[in-house]
């Protein structure tokens, strides 16, 4: 790269290990399955747990991980 005329090289930082944190705020999942609630799988959005839901002809929950290690599953609703 030139500036002003002048050849300049960019600094190349090493790239270190990605250091796994402790999960430090509450998030949540979502969970479809079907009507018996056999084939559980996760979702990270609402929209395609009711998509997988749908074609099953199952149902949804949403599953709350809190920071502590607590989890919490909801009731399962019907799609």
């Amino acid at each position: 790269m030139k500036l002003n005329g002048i050849d300049v090289k960019l600094p190349r930082k090493p790239k270190g290990r990605k250091v796994r944190l402790p999960i430090t705020h509450a998030y949540s999942r979502w969970e479809s399955a079907t009507g018996n609630g056999a084939n559980a799988t996760l979702h990270r959005q609402l929209s395609l747990a009711i998509a997988r839901a749908v074609q099953l002809h199952g149902r949804v929950r949403v599953v709350s991980y809190l920071p502590d290690g607590i989890v919490h599953h909801g009731e399962w609703r019907s799609v």
